[in-house]
This record gives C-alpha cells, structure tokens and sequence, in this order.
C-alpha cells in the first residue's frame, strides 16, 4: 500500500518548489510561448491548451522515471537484505531534500553535483528534442514536454528518490505523479495565467521561506528512519544481553 505521507512530502516538495522552476524553467515557457505562431499567441484558450500539453507530456516523463526507479528499487529489496540498508537510504532521501532546500532558499548549492551527473544525460536527449521544435501542434507541445522533464534538476532527483524508496513500480510512479502536480501550479503561472503571482513568487524572501520548509520536511523525513534504526539496534542489543548465558545456566 501507498504510504500517503510520501505522497504528501513529495507534494509540498513540488509546490514549494516552484520558485525555483520559475528560475530554472522560465526561459523554457518563454521560448516556447514566443515561438508559437502569431495566431496561436493571441488566443489566450489556444495558449492554455498547449501549456497544458506541455506539461501533461512533462509530468508523465516524471511517471515514467518513477517508474522506472520504483522497479530498480524493486529488484534490489529482492536481492538483498534492505532492514538496516533501508533505514539508511531513506534518511539519504531526507539529507537530499534538506539539500534541495538549502539550493532553492540560496544558502548552498551542493546539489547542483547531482545536476551535473544529469546533464549528461540531457545532452543526449535535448538533440531528439529539437526535432519537434518549433512546436507548431498540440502533438508536438505534448513531445517537447515529454523531453522537458529530463531537464537536469536537483528537485527532480529528490523526488526520485522517494520513488527507488517505495521498492515498487506502481509506488514510484504514483509517488513522481504527486509530485508532477506539486509543480504544476508555478509552471502554469509562467504560462501567462497571473503575471503579477508569477513576478511575487520570485522575490528573495518567497524563496527562502519556501526553501526553509522544504529543508523543515527533509528534517522530518531524515528523522523518521533514523529514530527506527536507533531503536531497532537498542531493540537488538536488549535480546542479545537477555539471551546471554548466566552463571546458573552452566550449573544446571
């Protein structure tokens, strides 16, 4: 079964932070929006329906991911012994969302390692991208989202990690969705839908607020694990002390 506080903490994850998608992604819708054609641009109906393929194509890359990360995550419960390696995965999960934090509140950027590692990945996929550029139909918006979600970010791969944690692939999938629709409010707020919320999300003090609340949940969630492994080994120490032979025990 789902755990439905994962659910929530990747949520919260994906909304509070769309500040930094506004910064990271902003210059994607804007390049997008401009290059539609004039017809298309004047038609605010027309517009919302391509920024809404593009990121129904965007949050189903993120499923896919989930996915894919939920079945490895999967295979490796079932090839080894995940009690102790499970404790400490999850408390990594929560340590990369304090991380994630720290990046969008702009106390540190140590995540950023990780976007490197994606980027390469990125400069695989952004050549087939282009074919479908300059998005002339909803197919094409639908595709180019599709791609858009393998833009290296650190958000992203926070997320991931949840999903790898869930051991499951449907989990890890679910868990990717809830947080495509965490993000989905700030990027439609890029599309053009509130010009002026869009312009206030991106003040210093929006960002670390949000930024703080991300790294308050990855607290949480560090902790959470790592009170269960503590008194799992505390647990493990009192039965090895009981079991231990007494003097008595040798004379009978």
């Amino acid at each position: 079964m789902i755990d439905t506080n994962i659910l929530t903490i990747v949520f919260l994850m994906g909304l509070l932070g769309g500040v930094h998608c506004l910064g990271m992604c902003g210059g994607v819708v804007a390049l997008l929006t401009s290059a539609l054609p004039k017809a298309l641009r004047s038609s605010p109906k027309q517009t919302s329906l391509y920024h809404l393929n593009y990121n129904t194509g965007r949050i189903l890359s993120y499923v896919l991911m989930g996915t894919l990360f939920g079945l490895v995550g999967e295979l490796l419960s079932n090839m080894l012994e995940m009690s102790t390696l499970d404790y400490v995965l999850r408390m990594f999960s929560g340590l990369l969302m304090i991380l994630v934090g720290l990046y969008i509140a702009n106390w540190y950027a140590g995540i950023q390692v990780l976007e490197k590692i994606g980027a390469k990945l990125w400069a695989k996929l952004q050549p087939i991208s282009q074919k479908f550029l300059p998005v002339t139909s909803l197919k094409n918006a639908f595709l180019v989202g599709l791609f858009w979600g393998g833009i290296p970010c650190g958000l992203v791969y926070g997320a991931l990690s949840f999903a790898a944690l869930s051991g499951s692939a449907t989990q890890g999938g679910l868990i990717m969705l809830a947080f495509g629709f965490g993000t989905l409010p700030s990027l439609l707020l890029m599309a053009g839908f509130s010009s002026k919320l869009s312009e206030a999300i991106k003040k210093p003090f929006v960002r670390k607020f949000s930024g703080a609340l991300i790294i308050a949940l990855g607290v949480w969630a560090l902790w959470v694990p790592a009170q269960s492994l503590i008194l799992d080994i505390q647990h493990s120490h009192h039965k090895i002390e009981f079991t231990q032979p007494t003097d008595l025990d040798y004379l009978v």
